[in-house]
C-alpha cells in the first residue's frame, strides 16, 4: 500500500467512512455472506445489507458479486480483504492495548524537578526502589523554581515534580505527600539551644536561609514577627553541602523543616535539632503533574513508588 502522511489525507473521505461499517466490510470480505456477517456481528440482516450498499456507492464497485449460489469478491474487495484486516488490528492495539505495561521490560526516561535538599532527603532511598520495580528507567532530577514548574509540566520539560507549591494553577493534578514542622538545626559546639527553644532563644543568632524554604521564608518571618522577635537571615544557600560547614563556622542556625533532618546528618553526624515552641508553621509536600499523565503506567509507578518511600521515612 501507499506511504501516506499527514498532508495528504483526505479528511473530507473518511469522515464519510465510518468506522463501524468498515468493521462490517471485514466482516463481509470474511465471511462473504450477508447473514453469517449479521450473526457475527449481533446486527439485523436488513444493517448488514444497508451498510453494503452504502459502501458499494462511497467505493464504486460492487464488492461482493452473487455466483450461483455464493458471493464472490471483486477485484477491489480482494485487494482490500488483508490490508483491512491489517489496519484495524492496528486500529485495536493502539485504542485498545491487550498487553498489561511490563515495568521489567520498560525502557525510558522520567524527568522529575526536586529541590536540591528534598533531593538529599528522597532521592537515595527512591533511586533504589524504582531500580526494583522498572529496572530499565532512567531518573532525571532537576533542580526548579516552583513557580516555574507550571510551565515546565505543560510544555513536557519535566515529568512530575515534588516540592512547596504555595501558588499552583488547578489545573495540575497533586497528590499531598507530608507535612513537615519547622525546626532549628544547629551545631552543638558552637550554639547552646535546649530540645524546646523558644523563639527568644534564637534572638542574636545568625539565621542561615535556604532556596529550599523559598516562599516559605516568609512564612518563617511572619511567626518569628508574631513571637515578638526577628532573626534576619545573613546567608542563603542553594547547596545542601554547605549548610553543616556555614551552622559550625558562624555558630548559626538554620530554621528548616525537620524531614530533612537525616539527609544534613549524613553530612555532619554532629548537627543538633531543637523544636520551636509557639507552634511554628509547618510545609507541605506535593507532588505536581500534568492530567495527561494521570493514566500513563510509568507515571503511576513512579509516584506510587514515591508514596511508599514517604511512607517509610522517619516521622516529619
Amino acid at each position: 500500500m501507499q506511504n501516506i502522511n499527514m498532508n495528504n489525507i483526505n479528511s473530507v473521505l473518511l469522515r464519510r467512512l465510518d468506522l463501524n461499517n468498515l468493521v462490517v466490510l471485514h466482516s463481509l470480505l470474511t465471511t462473504r455472506s450477508v447473514s453469517l456477517s449479521a450473526d457475527q456481528l449481533c446486527l439485523g440482516q436488513p444493517a448488514v445489507s444497508h451498510i453494503l450498499k452504502r459502501l458499494r456507492e462511497i467505493l464504486a464497485d460492487e464488492l461482493l458479486c452473487r455466483y450461483g449460489r455464493e458471493m464472490v469478491l471483486t477485484p477491489l474487495a480482494e485487494s482490500l480483504r488483508q490490508p483491512l484486516a491489517d489496519w484495524l488490528a492496528q486500529g485495536q492495539a493502539l485504542l485498545c492495548p491487550e498487553q498489561p505495561f511490563d515495568a521489567l521490560a520498560y525502557q525510558g526516561q522520567y524527568r522529575l524537578a526536586m529541590p536540591d535538599l528534598l533531593e538529599a532527603a528522597l532521592l537515595p532511598d527512591l533511586a533504589a526502589a524504582l531500580r526494583d520495580s522498572l529496572p530499565g528507567l532512567v531518573l532525571e532530577v532537576l533542580a526548579m523554581r516552583s513557580g516555574d514548574v507550571p510551565a515546565a509540566l505543560e510544555t513536557g520539560r519535566i515529568d512530575s515534580a515534588v516540592g512547596y507549591f504555595p501558588e499552583c494553577p488547578d489545573k495540575l493534578a497533586r497528590q499531598h505527600l507530608y507535612n513537615s514542622a519547622y525546626v532549628g538545626f544547629y551545631h552543638p559546639g558552637k550554639v547552646s539551644l535546649p530540645d524546646m527553644a523558644h523563639p527568644s532563644r534564637l534572638a542574636g543568632l545568625p539565621r542561615i536561609g535556604h532556596s529550599y524554604a523559598g516562599e516559605s521564608l516568609r512564612k518563617i518571618d511572619q511567626w518569628l514577627a508574631e513571637q515578638g522577635m526577628t532573626a534576619p537571615v545573613i546567608v542563603s544557600t542553594s547547596s545542601l553541602l554547605a549548610l553543616p560547614s556555614l551552622l559550625e563556622r558562624l555558630g548559626a542556625i538554620a530554621i528548616l523543616p525537620h524531614a530533612i533532618a537525616p539527609a544534613l546528618r549524613r553530612f555532619d553526624a554532629r548537627l543538633a535539632v531543637a523544636r520551636l515552641h509557639g507552634e511554628p508553621p509547618d510545609i507541605t509536600i506535593e507532588q505536581l503533574w500534568h492530567p495527561r499523565q494521570n493514566a500513563d503506567p510509568v507515571h503511576q509507578r513512579v509516584s506510587s513508588t514515591l508514596q511508599k518511600v514517604i511512607m517509610a521515612m522517619p516521622q516529619h
